[in-house]
């Protein structure tokens, strides 16, 4: 019969089974070559016997920069390391390459081949083996062809031949591809120094389109450059082609203001040499959608230049529409654009009932607010008709910050304050629209001396 000590015995003895088979497990780990500045890794698969890791390093200048690191398998010094290599001539490692006692070794500046350290101590031995594969830059070039040219831009094909790396098989000797590389290429479709749509990653390389679907003026050079997992760039030979593409996209400024309003407007993109433009200014969103018709614009003529400057004498709501055209080879390619709204503030006035030149800093003096106003006088009545105060301006600034005037009535009379009550004014103005357009607008004022 198995008593509770038996039982407790039997449950220490698997704890302690575990543990030193993980400490086993730990100190084989602790003993494996790694390498710390590897790009990236893999397994052989060789055809029989135990796999061996494969670290692939980043060489940019031909000079071999694998670097190698094994550890002692129980973290203490005074262990033996030697480095050597396998030679596939006589199919054996040869002399040492490095040899030394501590904790660990770090055998750098390898060129590519199968390395082994034996790490010992006393009757301890034990070998690894790993490989090192220094992924040099090649001389490929990408594979760039330009397929098609239409109404939506220029396209092209391109691919990209990475360099393949190879290790020994075991036991025949022959050449192994070097598999599970990521080859995270990054494609850049350029038209002179600029990228075209962004790059296209993480690709395998492999035939892929792009297009490059902007305006552009004459003939511009295009390349594709190609980016590996090591950063090299690869770039195409260069292709010239000009391009059908029409972009109609325009800005404009101002896009508010007082009337007559000079409205500036200046495409986004230029076009191939002989476009056509056709601007329509339109004063309402209805007819800017319907059919394209001179009688329906505001123009009498319809303006073709690229860039264009319009002036608004009426105010109102305004919309703009420009047609571009490219005829070139039949392609008969066009593009449309229409703007937001242009809004061409008229002459207005806005004129206080009530002022309180009680010289609290609030509301002390009557001004009026001016929209699109050239220039104006203001006559203050009192009751029975007599003018008791006159301003006037004669050049007003166009875009006043807070729209009031520069002048006013301080409510007073011959220096004095005038008496509360009821004031009466008239306003003559001469509006900014058009030349000799004149306004007058009569009304009431309160003046208190306390509020």
């Amino acid at each position: 019969m198995q008593t509770k000590s038996d039982s407790i015995s039997v449950k220490y003895r698997l704890i302690f089974g575990v543990l030193l088979g993980l400490i086993c497990c730990q100190s084989s780990l602790l003993a494996q070559i790694s390498a710390p500045k590897a790009s990236y890794s893999s397994i052989t698969e060789y055809t029989s016997g135990t796999q061996n890791e494969i670290f692939v390093f980043c060489d940019e200048g031909n000079s071999g920069v694998g670097e190698l690191k094994a550890v002692s398998p129980d973290g203490t010094t005074g262990w033996d390391f030697t480095w050597t290599k396998w030679d596939s001539g006589t199919n054996t490692y040869g002399a040492p390459i490095k040899t030394n006692n501590g904790d660990e070794s770090i055998l750098d500046g390898r060129d590519n081949g199968l390395y082994r350290v034996t790490v010992e101590k006393g009757a301890d031995i034990r070998n690894y083996q790993a490989w090192a594969i220094n992924h040099l830059k090649n001389a490929n070039q990408p594979t760039f062809i330009k397929t098609d040219m239409d109404c939506v831009g220029v396209h092209f094909t391109a691919s990209f031949d990475p360099t393949v790396y190879q290790y020994k098989n075991f036991p025949s000797n022959t050449d192994l591809d070097v598999k599970g590389n990521p080859t995270p290429f990054t494609f850049i479709l350029k038209r002179g120094s600029d990228e075209i749509n962004g790059r296209l990653s993480n690709v395998d390389g492999l035939l892929k389109s792009f297009i490059d679907d902007d305006a552009f003026e004459g003939e511009a050079n295009f390349t594709m450059t190609v980016i590996d997992e090591c950063g090299f760039e690869y770039i195409s030979d260069v292709i010239e082609s000009k391009t059908y593409a029409v972009e109609a996209e325009f800005t404009f400024d101002p896009a508010t203001g007082e009337a007559p309003l000079e409205t500036n407007f200046e495409l986004k993109n230029e076009n191939p040499t002989g476009s056509e433009y056709q601007w329509f200014f339109y004063q309402d969103e209805i007819r800017i959608d319907g059919p394209v018709d001179t009688r329906d614009s505001l123009l009498t003529d319809i303006k073709i230049g690229k860039d264009e400057i319009y002036t608004y004498l009426h105010p109102g709501k305004y919309f703009v529409k420009l047609i571009v055209t490219n005829n070139d080879d039949s392609m008969d390619c066009s593009d449309i654009f229409k703007s937001g709204e242009i809004i061409v503030e008229g002459s207005i006035f806005e004129v206080p009932n009530v002022f309180t030149p009680n010289g609290d800093g609030a509301n002390d003096e009557f001004k009026v607010k001016l929209y699109s106003v050239k220039s104006y006088s203001v006559k203050i009545f009192n009751r029975w008709g007599r003018m008791v105060y006159e301003f006037q301006e004669s050049d007003v600034s166009p875009g006043l910050t807070d729209r009031k005037s520069t002048k006013g009535w301080n409510g007073k009379i011959n220096g004095k304050l005038a008496s509360p009550g009821t004031y009466f004014y008239v306003i003559e103005a001469e509006g900014r629209e058009e030349e000799g357009k004149h306004y007058t607008e009569r009304g009431s004022l309160t003046l208190l001396h306390n509020r």
